[in-house]
């Protein structure tokens, strides 16, 4: 594969150190950086500033500073002026619209509006009110800012730049290779079609190469989207490998965490019958509720209402180092999820010594083998495993040592190698 030292990557992203909601950041990242090593990666995202990651082989173009990243005189006067619509037959004054990206825009097509659309970036919020008219903007100047950057292939992380990807494909006619974190089906249920189920189904019919974060995530698209397995390459995330300090503690009682969005896609309900099962059978314990969503004010309130309060700290919205000092002082880490393309956060109470009591319905459970597991609806056997792991050190020690033997064999590098392998059959 040296042969791809000469070749480029465009990859278009979202999420990004140290912006970051979820586990998309940090995945994005992982991958970025282990690609890297292969061949030069030209990564677009919204925002960046000095804290932003820079690492080798690496060129990061944020949104918000595009016209002094690329400072060039043709773009900057496109970019401030309104755009000429160019064909062989007619140049004339011509208003942008999305529907025209998607059915005409070719190399010679090129329509743009005001610098109005930079003005959407310059705030360093990850989503915010405004996030459709931001995404249908990021699709607009990154359709035009390809056209001055030179790569052989698209990579597009999560389905918020996936209008962006296809646009860039039709102008550049580059092979586009979609990262699937995450569905919409898992984020609202099965048989969901509405906007961005569109977006994903519309492209991933249109890309060249579709990676899955998982072999779960692939049978979901296989059955809810109608793709050919053919073009779906699970790639499973992985974790840097940082030494994570284990501490105790000054509460009494041991403590199993939770980390999530607080939705629907998480399994709150579950949660909640489950630590109602374990607080039955053992109350020497504390569960602690990291995480913000739309359904926190009212676990909260049926946690009070079922008189759980006593058994439940909820944390909210928690930094990257306070998880970390979370996990290394946690004894159980649970993860109920309904649906989990992945479940990062498994890997990374691996990594910090919390053994893992985990969802089937995950990609995480194909890589922590020795997690212990269930069926999301499956809380008595949830329960019994926790209280299982709380009553057993010897055992809960076992299944630690066992998942940081496997935490041993995934890796961005191991990812990174698989993802060029497939690069490799459209590059040469």
């Amino acid at each position: 594969m040296d042969n791809l030292k000469n070749k480029s990557v465009l990859v278009i992203g979202w999420e990004y150190p140290p912006r970051m909601v979820g586990g998309l950041a940090i995945a994005t990242h992982g991958l970025v950086k282990a690609l890297s090593k292969f061949m030069h990666v030209k990564l677009i995202i919204p925002y960046k500033d000095k804290e932003t990651p820079i690492d080798d082989n690496i060129t990061v173009y944020g949104l918000n500073t595009i016209e002094e990243d690329l400072n060039t005189p043709e773009f900057n006067n496109l970019m401030h002026n309104r755009v000429y619509f160019k064909s062989s037959t007619v140049t004339s004054v011509y208003p942008f619209t999305i529907e025209y990206l998607d059915n005409n825009l070719s190399r010679n097509d090129i329509n743009l509006k005001s610098i109005s659309y930079l003005n959407l970036f310059k705030s360093d919020e990850v989503y915010g009110w405004d996030l459709w008219e931001k995404m249908n903007a990021f699709k607009t100047v990154i359709a035009t800012v390809s056209l001055y950057l030179t790569f052989d292939i698209i990579h597009c992380h999560d389905w918020i730049t996936f209008s962006a990807g296809r646009a860039v494909k039709q102008i550049t006619n580059k092979p586009l290779a979609l990262h699937i974190h995450a569905l919409e089906t898992d984020r609202i249920s099965a048989d969901t079609q509405n906007e961005i189920y569109n977006i994903e189904l519309k492209t991933m019919q249109f890309a060249d190469i579709i990676f899955p974060v998982s072999g779960y995530t692939k049978k979901c698209i296989i059955k809810n989207y109608g793709i050919s397995e053919v073009i779906l390459i699970p790639i499973h995330n992985a974790i840097e490998d940082d030494l994570i300090k284990r501490w105790r503690h000054n509460i009494p009682q041991k403590i199993v965490t939770f980390l999530g969005r607080i939705t629907s896609q998480k399994g709150p309900g579950f949660l909640l019958e489950t630590i109602q099962k374990v607080v039955s059978v053992y109350k020497n314990v504390r569960f602690v509720i990291a995480g913000s969503g739309d359904l926190l004010e009212k676990l909260m309130m049926q946690g009070a209402y079922e008189k759980l309060s006593k058994y439940t700290i909820f944390t909210g919205f928690i930094k990257r180092d306070e998880v970390n000092a979370l996990l290394a002082t946690s004894d159980v880490y649970f993860m109920p999820s309904v649906s989990e393309p992945f479940g990062l956060t498994a890997l990374e109470a691996a990594r910090a010594g919390v053994a893992c009591v985990i969802t089937k319905q995950s990609g995480a459970a194909e890589v922590l083998l020795s997690a212990l597991k269930a069926d999301f609806w499956d809380t008595n056997k949830f329960s019994r495993q926790i209280v299982e792991l709380l009553q057993d050190n010897k055992k809960r020690l076992r299944v630690v040592e066992k998942q940081r033997e496997e935490l041993t064999k995934v890796s961005w590098n191991a990812s990174a190698e698989k993802i060029i392998s497939e690069y490799y059959k459209f590059l040469n």
